[in-house]
């Protein structure tokens, strides 16, 4: 028995080591240890490598070429080259009926692939909205859910602005998909430009063997490189590739596409009798470049215990003082880059699929031949022809006419036209015309081009059996559409592998709109102002992508193809349930403006405050100044009230009547106006008030008696009448 430790046989995986001497077999450790297994492995092991590789490029090309041919021994590989010049509608040259005879090509599956293209792409690629998240499992606290929303936003931003050339690449393999039904997408990550990347490749330089189940259980696959010469340098210098010879497949031009072979195989490095995966690159002549391992410790499964366990399970207990004893491998998962596009599954179980190049390769080379028939036929019947009786004597050569002209000929025998026989030429057939409208009818049947699916139906006919024509129509396109969508998940599974290998701890990336700035307790962050901190910016890391309670599928919906399924939906949707309580009104509304195709949807829910009603603004308005009015008129009263009662208490204390005069002098403070004390500081030397709250002392210098100072002026008012002066009116 073996611990974990003594399986890898790699004591120091996180240290820098010297390499060792180069030879035959590596250890598990050695292997998953990261780089170029090629440095380490003697050159009898890389030769025997490169030449199997070359090998079983060959038997795989054999199959492509010879199993699953035709009566006629036509393979695969044929019917490919075929599909796509018919698309391109490649014209060669005609030597029958006569040289140079009629050779037009009528563009069915140019059409087909163009319609099918023209509605698959804006359904995948629907704005900026690609990727979403998918919960797996309970989530109380809607912690995944945020976390799924975030992946999905990085992955879309990726997929448009982080991997240059994805979309443009999508774009193109949906327009050959249609025409030879099989295309591949490579995704990886490149060290040199440190990010994920992904190419289309096309099936011809995708070398399977013709009778693989899948790419799961394939035990090899080849995809045939293309490289510059300065593209293989930058590899040798940056120590993915070792040295090797140059691919120079054009002498003369020395910048040249060379052709190189990337195999994903499996190879028996450790010596232990299982085989496990592996990518080998090496020249189409077997000198290898790069050998790493497709697969990681995850991948790994083996015998612990007497249970199936993971390698990075058995790890992970090691490292923390745990060893358990690994009895065997048992199994071995490879990484897969690869994503397989399918059009129409192969009816003999083989593994490429089909396209309308294969569907239609024969009938469309009908409908071909029969429409250069009748060109033929026209032209004939146009130029005509016949024979000359010998008594005819015409110069040789070319004779031409110009309007209203005669030749004269000399005729020994009978007359001219008794000597002259035209040839019979009918026509264009009508029964070869009526013959190829039925032919192309049955095309269109099979690809689905019907005129009410490019906009060319009956300018009378009800909506209904539109909609239901298209949706009839739509019914192959749906199938199809399901498989892109189910290989489009597939893909962006591998970009989340990825994404979890190797991104950044904190990668920065750019919103599609603005959202609530989160804090470190997950709430949303709230300003001065009480409202949510907006960002167009978010944050992510490695660890969103670790754990495995997350998936990631497409926005794209593969029952909605067209934009009329998506608003009939919709506009179902609204008249059934507007209104319902029980349903969510605003998510209605989004899913129709949606399908209306509507980019800032947010935008339409940001409603602004119902300005008020004008009228009632001016009633408003009118009240308040009423009110105004009569809090004016009653200060105003209050006022000449308190000035009377302070006359009077005036009067009043000159009569020498104290007591009536403080009476009054009480009323007059009741009566005086309080005024607001708005933006009033604090005054120096006022550290408190008079008595008597700031009116004039009244009282201080009253007589002593009734009769002191009759007829006098006080000392607060020396001029004020006496007995007889005027006191105003006392209340």
């Amino acid at each position: 028995m073996a611990t974990a430790p003594e399986l890898l046989d790699n004591d120091d995986l996180g240290e820098e080591e010297v390499l060792p001497d180069r030879k035959d077999t590596l250890t598990l450790g050695e292997i998953l240890s990261g780089g170029n297994l090629a440095d380490v492995l003697s050159e009898a092991e890389l030769g025997r490598i490169g030449q199997r590789v070359i090998r079983d490029v060959e038997i795989d090309g054999i199959s492509r070429g010879g199993s699953g041919a035709d009566s006629d021994g036509e393979g695969w590989i044929q019917r490919y080259r075929n599909a796509l010049k018919i698309a391109m509608q490649v014209r060669e040259e005609k030597t029958f009926p006569w040289p140079k005879a009629s050779n037009v090509k009528y563009p069915l599956l140019t059409t087909a692939s163009v319609q099918f293209q023209a509605r698959a792409y804006p359904a995948i690629v629907d704005g900026s909205n690609l990727v979403k998240g998918r919960v797996l499992g309970p989530d109380p606290s809607g912690e995944k859910r945020a976390r799924a929303e975030r992946i999905g936003q990085h992955m879309t931003w990726q997929l448009l602005y982080r991997m240059p050339g994805w979309e443009e690449e999508t774009d193109r393999m949906l327009l050959m998909l249609p025409i030879v039904g099989c295309v591949f997408r490579k995704t990886w990550y490149d060290p040199i430009q440190n990010a994920n990347r992904s190419e289309m490749v096309n099936a011809e330089d995708f070398i399977v063997n013709y009778w693989a189940k899948n790419l799961e259980t394939a035990p090899r696959y080849t995809q045939v490189l293309h490289y510059y010469p300065y593209e293989v340098q930058e590899f040798i210098a940056s120590e993915q590739w070792q040295p090797i010879t140059i691919d120079d497949v054009d002498g003369d031009d020395e910048q040249a596409l060379g052709e190189y072979y990337e195999q994903h195989r499996t190879l028996d490095l450790d010596g232990d009798g299982y085989p496990e995966h592996y990518v080998v690159t090496c020249t189409k002549e077997g000198e290898v470049a790069r050998i790493v391992p497709c697969f990681g410790p995850e991948e790994v499964k083996v015998m612990a215990m007497g249970k199936p366990a993971k390698l990075i399970d058995v790890l992970e207990s090691a490292m923390a003082g745990q060893p358990v004893e690994v009895e065997r491998v048992i199994k071995i998962d490879r990484r897969q880059y690869y994503t397989k596009y399918g059009f129409i599954p192969a009816p003999d179980g083989s593994f490429y699929d089909l396209g309308f190049g294969t569907l239609l390769e024969d009938i469309s080379s009908v409908i071909d031949t029969m429409l250069n028939q009748m060109i033929d036929a026209g032209a004939l019947q146009n130029a005509q022809g016949g024979f000359l009786g010998s008594g005819v004597q015409v110069r040789g050569g070319t004779m031409r006419f110009t309007l209203g002209e005669w030749k004269r000929v000399d005729v020994t025998g009978g007359s001219l036209k008794d000597n002259i026989v035209p040839m019979n030429t009918p026509g264009p057939s009508a029964v070869l015309f009526n013959l190829l409208g039925m032919l192309i009818e049955a095309a269109k049947e099979i690809t689905s081009v019907q005129d009410v699916l490019t906009g060319e139906g009956t300018a009378n006919q009800p909506a209904t059996t539109t909609l239901a024509l298209i949706e009839q129509g739509q019914k192959v396109m749906t199938a199809i559409f399901k498989r892109i969508h189910r290989a489009f998940g597939n893909e962006l599974r591998v970009l989340r592998r990825l994404n979890r290998d190797y991104l950044d701890e904190d990668e920065y990336f750019q919103l599609n709109d603005e959202e609530p700035e989160m804090g470190e307790d997950g709430q949303p962050m709230v300003g001065p102002d009480g409202q949510p901190v907006m960002t167009s910016v978010a944050s992510i890391g490695r660890a969103d992508y670790a754990d495995e309670d997350l998936d990631v599928i497409p926005v794209s919906d593969p029952n909605q193809v067209s934009d009329m399924q998506k608003i009939a939906r919709a506009e179902a949707m609204m008249q059934a349930f507007n209104g319902d309580p029980l349903i969510n009104q605003k998510l209605i509304r989004q899913n129709m403006l949606e399908a209306l195709g509507v980019r800032d949807v947010k935008a339409y829910f940001e409603v602004p405050p119902p300005q008020p009603d004008p009228e009632v603004l001016a009633k408003a308005a009118d009240a308040d100044v009423k009110a105004k009015d009569a809090a004016t008129r009653a200060k105003t009263g209050a006022a000449t009230a308190a000035q009377n009662y302070t006359n009077a208490a005036k009067g009043m204390a000159e009569l020498g009547l104290v007591e009536d005069a403080a009476v009054l002098a009480a009323k007059a403070i009741e009566e005086t106006p309080n005024e607001p004390d708005e933006g009033q500081g604090d005054l120096s030397g006022m550290e408190g008030e008079p008595g008597n709250a700031g009116l004039p002392d009244l009282l201080g210098t009253a007589p002593a008696g009734p009769d002191v100072g009759m007829g006098q002026g006080t000392e607060l008012d020396p001029g004020a009448a006496g007995a007889g002066g005027p006191l105003g009116p006392v209340v």
